[in-house]
């Protein structure tokens, strides 16, 4: 582009030599349009220069902005897989839960389903017991007329005590369990109950 203005300045100021040497008279017309094309040349020259600085300053940033947005895009990109990796392994998670959930499920309804069987197999129970079961007490209270023994509770669970009231004279129990066979301990004790009613 400056080339070839450069080249036409040229040409005209060959023309004006020549036209200076052939004598012609409009020679100052001509050094003042010289003049004036040359002030012309130059601004165009700074304008073209400053042009140029200024379309590199915006080449310049518009370059580190398309560098700026590649790491950006770069970075979401990394964000992206990220987000991705923990969406599955939040999926994978939410279908284990489900999966549990379902079995708990299951096991809750056949609990239930158990449940409600035990409770109309009692209700049916409660309805046709008509046997009444005796206390602990009464039991202890029977053993005790039948075999006419005061069994001693304080002991250590080795020792097996009481006092037999069903002779003439009442008869001390001091038996080891860990000396005797539970064979053994269980003739003798019955052996002191009368067979005659």
């Amino acid at each position: 582009m400056f080339g070839g203005q450069m080249k036409e300045m040229m040409e005209v100021s060959h023309e004006i030599i020549k036209m200076l040497n052939s004598g012609n008279l409009n020679f100052q017309k001509t050094f003042d349009k010289q003049d004036l094309i040359v002030d012309k040349l130059l601004e165009t020259k700074v304008s073209a220069a400053e042009i140029i600085k200024d379309l590199l300053n915006l080449e310049k940033e518009a370059a580190q902005k398309l560098l700026d947005c590649a790491d950006e895009k770069q970075q979401c990109m990394s964000q992206l897989c990220k987000i991705e990796q923990e969406l599955h392994e939040v999926g994978e998670q939410n279908a284990s839960l489900q999966t549990d959930i379902k079995f708990l499920t299951k096991e809750l309804e056949e609990l239930m389903a158990m449940e409600a069987e035990m409770q109309r197999m009692q209700e049916e129970v409660d309805e046709d017991t008509t046997e009444v079961i005796p206390s602990a007490r009464y039991l202890a209270q029977l053993y005790h007329k039948v075999t006419k023994i005061d069994w001693d509770y304080s002991t250590e669970p080795t020792l097996i005590k009481g006092i037999h009231y069903g002779g003439e004279v009442a008869q001390p129990i001091n038996i080891d369990a860990t000396q005797h066979s539970k064979a053994f301990i269980s003739d003798y004790l019955w052996s002191l109950i009368p067979t005659e009613w």
